[in-house]
């Protein structure tokens, strides 16, 4: 019996772009016929969508641009992104992390600083960071 292939981890903030990093997901898990789990971290702090509308959007992110590929679980979670993001990877065994990058200004880069920075520094799974403008095309 073969072994259970480990899911991905699809990160997504429900800005501008997750649809087109769903989309990428999803031609990759297809690609390596693996499982995908979808993350939403809302920070503590009040800011971003309610749980409800983070729930419908992230359900039609998951219909629209996730298709045929497995989705084992779609998850809210509430903290600092960086750290719930590695922490569920842990508790799930993720093979991979899956988070996309905009383009920033230095300025914003320095004040806002970099979710995706600091789940590189801290996961000890594998991170796939995925440019929000490229093409979706992976073939």
């Amino acid at each position: 019996m073969p072994a259970k292939t480990q899911p991905m981890l699809l990160c997504l903030d429900l800005e501008e772009g997750s649809e087109t990093l769903a989309r990428y997901a999803a031609a990759r898990a297809a690609l390596c016929n693996q499982p995908v789990h979808v993350l939403y971290v809302r920070p503590k702090a009040e800011g971003g969508p309610a749980i409800e509308d983070a729930q419908a959007r992230l359900d039609k992110l998951v219909t629209d641009a996730l298709g045929d590929v497995t989705v084992e679980a779609v998850a809210i979670r509430t903290g600092l992104p960086e750290e719930t993001i590695v922490a569920y990877a842990r508790e799930y065994a993720v093979d991979t992390i899956v988070l996309g990058r905009r383009q920033r200004s230095t300025v914003e880069r320095i004040h806002v600083g970099s979710t995706t920075s600091a789940v590189i520094s801290l996961a000890s799974s594998p991170v796939l960071v995925v440019p929000l403008n490229f093409s979706e095309d992976i073939s």
